[in-house]
């Protein structure tokens, strides 16, 4: 049976359709894979590629809930995929990357035609959560600093996790897209 993913998940206690998640050196084989406008091509490739490795290494994940493939479409022409490995394996001839820090994270559900509108949504809310918090500390202002360039434009490093394969999305009749932005 595919699984069935779970709004509910980023939904903070108060009921807010995002929720800040924290990682300390969450491990991910990157791979990457060319882009045309954003949209990644070969993708099933880089990931079926990856995880093969990943595979053959014995580092997959053992909990499901754990496993994830992500991109930060960084490009309009390349993007990098990240795919969790467990916490204490190596992948030969294969790039680790351990992501850490305090992200805030939203579904969204849809076509993912609409990756730039949901992008754009995600940087305006880092960014009000941000001024909300208003913490007046250093790491506060020089990150505020970091997501506003001279047009107030933001540039927030944000990953987009897909919890549901093609496959899962024709199943339910809804994809799915989690954008992790980072707040720290």
């Amino acid at each position: 049976m595919l699984p069935k993913f779970d709004l509910a998940t980023y939904t903070d206690p108060d009921g807010n359709p995002h929720k800040e998640i924290s990682w300390k050196e969450k491990p991910f084989v990157k791979d990457g894979t060319f882009c045309f406008f954003y949209i990644p091509l070969a993708f099933g490739r880089a990931m079926s590629r990856s995880l093969k490795k990943i595979e053959d290494a014995g580092a997959a994940v053992t909990q499901k809930d754990d496993f994830m493939v992500m991109s930060d479409c960084h490009s309009p022409w390349y993007s990098n995929i990240y795919v969790t490995i467990a916490n204490d394996k190596e992948v030969e001839g294969e790039n680790i990357e351990k992501i850490s820090g305090s992200f805030l994270a939203k579904a969204f559900e849809g076509d993912y035609s609409n990756m730039g509108n949901w992008a754009r949504e995600m940087q305006s809310l880092v960014k009000e959560i941000l001024e909300k918090n208003n913490n007046k500390n250093a790491n506060h202002k020089q990150h505020m600093d970091s997501i506003n360039n001279a047009n107030g434009n933001t540039n927030t490093k944000m990953y987009f996790y897909y919890p549901t394969c093609p496959k899962c999305a024709k199943k339910y009749g809804k994809n799915h897209v989690v954008i992790y932005a980072k707040m720290s």
